[in-house]
């Protein structure tokens, strides 16, 4: 449950999440890396003209970085990150695709822990528009909140 929202330079867009998982792994380096991805409806609870007609479901994800995990000790937490793509990685931390994959970058997250792998996350950031890739128009600001489900959470409490 939760919603997507894309305020962009000609109108509001608003999405239904309808898949929110969250992902952890140990990296060979000891850092654990979380992820959360989501997708929405193609049926948009709020649209603009120029994007109405495709009926396109964006998809994102977001990427943190960890010493450790307790899930037990998780509470509450803040997250920024500047740049959505990772330079030593090569390869993108925060990301939305709608018509293309493109970096989000401006990433505040406030993330829930509450229990049985349920996460709250509330995810906002910038991106090119997603219809004017040349940056001709205002950056959209992304918003996204909503519970995530870590599937193999007991290994993590």
């Amino acid at each position: 449950m939760g919603t997507m929202t894309l305020k962009r330079f000609n109108g509001t867009e608003r999405f239904k999440l309808l898949e929110s998982r969250a992902y952890v792994v140990r990296r060979n380096d000891e850092t654990i890396m979380m992820w959360f991805e989501t997708e929405t409806d193609p049926q948009a609870i709020m649209s603009v003209e120029d994007t109405a007609k495709f009926a396109m479901n964006p998809n994102a994800e977001v990427t943190i970085y960890l010493d450790k995990l307790v899930l037990k000790e998780f509470g509450t937490r803040l997250f920024e990150l500047s740049q959505g793509y990772n330079e030593e990685n090569k390869d993108l931390d925060a990301r939305l695709y709608y018509f293309e994959h493109q970096d989000v970058d401006e990433n505040l997250m406030k993330l829930e822990y509450r229990g049985n792998g349920v996460f709250f996350l509330q995810w906002s950031g910038t991106t090119t528009d997603i219809s004017y890739y040349d940056d001709s128009k205002p950056k959209t600001n992304l918003e996204i909140e909503g519970e995530f489900f870590l599937e193999e959470y007991t290994s993590w409490e």
